[in-house]
Order: structure tokens, then sequence, then C-alpha cells
């Protein structure tokens, strides 16, 4: 009788994921976590920050306001769902003074915040993103999907392309609440991607979504439309790397050359499992901050206390 028992539970596929990613898991290295350095070139990256709910946390953006003071950031990236749960109605809607204005108010955020759509602006109206920026000059979006070139030094730059990933979803266009993507073409993003990219010739070159291509969470998953259309191009152009938020916990992904890094959230983190091309995977509240020099590109996870849990560094000769 035991033996049956153990060979029916062997049988279920959910029992043989779960082993699966323990036995995964007993192969992932031991994170690093060097603190990111206080001078030179850095940035801080951001998402699923906001919430008006039962699962408002504020952590996170004290750390991000005292840490400004520290690392001065050059600029910030929002990686979406800034506005949790219903986004915002237009550029007078009372949340932009309590989850941005107030809530990042430190001098050194004083800087252009470079963002996109989450779904969750989805469900208000984001096209007011675009708009709010010229109403405030520190959040800059001035469309759906658009690039820009940060300098280094006078031999080292940063592509970044921002990408509206929602219209890639394909369950979004049945969902009622997410009726605004019918109105994206995701062919439009692809052919802007594959023209920034193909006259690219900064020293390194960023891609940002909201949506993972890849990801070990095995609720949210992998976003189809973005594996089939977006990966392709990241490798025909050899992207370092894709960043995006989402999922709710901080992952270092690798796979074909480019690293996939997710770079946590500010409310609701979630369970994690690691899977095969997982080089770190943790659940917590955080943001991420990068440095980069001429030959190296380093991120740094940061959990809401402000500590480092893990860090990686991409050389480049």
């Amino acid at each position: 009788m035991r033996y049956k028992l153990n060979q029916n539970i062997a049988r279920n596929p959910l029992f043989c994921i779960i082993l699966l990613a323990f036995l995964v898991s007993g192969c992932l290295a031991k994170p690093v976590a060097e603190t990111p350095p206080n001078n030179g070139f850095n940035f801080f990256v951001l998402s699923d920050m906001g919430s008006t709910g039962p699962f408002r946390e504020d952590s996170v953006a004290h750390t991000v306001n005292r840490l400004s003071g520290i690392l001065h950031p050059r600029f910030v990236i929002n990686q979406g769902d800034f506005f949790h749960d219903q986004g915002v109605r237009d550029t007078l809607d009372s949340l932009w003074n309590a989850q941005f204005e107030k809530m990042f108010s430190a001098p050194e955020l004083n800087i252009k915040w470079y963002s996109i759509a989450g779904n969750h602006e989805y469900i208000g109206n984001p096209q007011a993103l675009i708009d709010y920026g010229k109403h405030n000059g520190r959040w800059t979006m001035p469309a759906r999907n658009y690039t820009f070139v940060q300098k280094v030094d006078s031999n080292t730059s940063i592509r970044f392309v921002m990408i509206d990933t929602s219209p890639f979803v394909t369950f979004y266009h049945h969902d009622p609440k997410y009726f605004a993507v019918k109105s994206q073409n995701p062919a439009k993003t692809v052919a802007f991607v594959d023209s920034v990219l193909a006259c690219s010739r900064e020293t390194w070159k960023v891609v940002v979504g909201h949506h993972p291509i890849y990801t070990s969470d095995f609720t949210q998953g992998n976003t189809y439309g973005l594996i089939e259309q977006i990966a392709p191009l990241l490798r025909k152009y050899q992207v370092d790397f894709y960043l995006n938020g989402h999922v709710h916990k901080f992952e270092h992904y690798q796979r074909e050359g480019i690293d996939y890094m997710i770079t946590t959230t500010g409310v609701k983190p979630r369970w994690t499992n690691p899977w095969f091309f997982t080089k770190y995977v943790q659940k917590s509240l955080g943001f991420t901050v990068c440095h980069v020099t001429s030959h190296e590109f380093a991120f740094y996870f940061i959990n809401e206390k402000g500590e480092s849990l893990y860090s990686y560094r991409r050389k480049k000769d």
C-alpha cells in the first residue's frame, strides 16, 4: 500500500514540479551581496511601487529617499504598475501627489523618472502617464514606446529602449478591465525595437518592459508574446539586459547571453522558486541600484531595509 501511495504521489505533476524546483534550488550558487558604490554613475530601478489598499507599503519609498542622498542616482527607471490597483484617471488624479510627489520627495530624486505603463495603468487611463510630463518635468514618458541614451563618460554610453508590454499579453485583450490594450498594436512595438537597435552603437544596450520575457515564476510565468516577438531581437542585436517588474520578486535569469533582471516591488512580494536558468531569486520588497563604468555594468538588489541581497557584474572589454 505504501508503495502504491508513493507511486501515485510521484505521478502528480505538481509534486514533480515542486520536487524539481527543490533540486534546482540546491544547485544555485551562494548569492553575492556587495554594497553599491556611493560615487560614480549610479541609477535606480523601481517597479510595482504604489498601492492605495490594505497592502500599501511605504518602507521601500523611505529607503529610496534615504539612499538617494548617499548614492546620488543620475536618474530613475520606473517599470510600471506605479499606481496599484486602478491606475490614474487623468493628470489631476490625487494619486500623483500621494504616490509620486510626496512619496519620493528627497532633493536627490528631483531628476528624470523614465517611466513606462504596467497592466494596472491600463485599468485607468494610460494616456495620463504620457500627459503628466507636461505638468511635472521629473516624470518622463513621451510615448508608450521610446528610447534615450545616457552618457557614462566620454567613451561610454547606454542605450535604453522602453517598451509597452501589456499588448503582448493575450488574455488582456479579452478582459474588459484592460479594454484600452486593444487600441495598441504590438507589431508597432516590434518594429520600433527593431529600428532602434539596428542603429544602436552604444556601449551597453538595455531593453525595459513591465512584463517578464522569461521568469521562473510558476503563477505569472513567461510572456509568450514577448518570447516570440521581442526575444529574437534581443539576441539579434546582442542586447545586454532586459529589465522588468510585474512578478513582485527579485530574480536574475540568464539565457542565451542575455541577463534578464527582475527588479522586485514596493508592495505584495510573491512566492518564489528557482528554475534551470535562474542565477538568483528571492521574495522581498525592495528596488535595484545600477552602477556603470566604461567596462562594467553592475546590479545590486536592495531590500526595504537598505540591505544588499545580491549583486552581479557584467564586464565588457
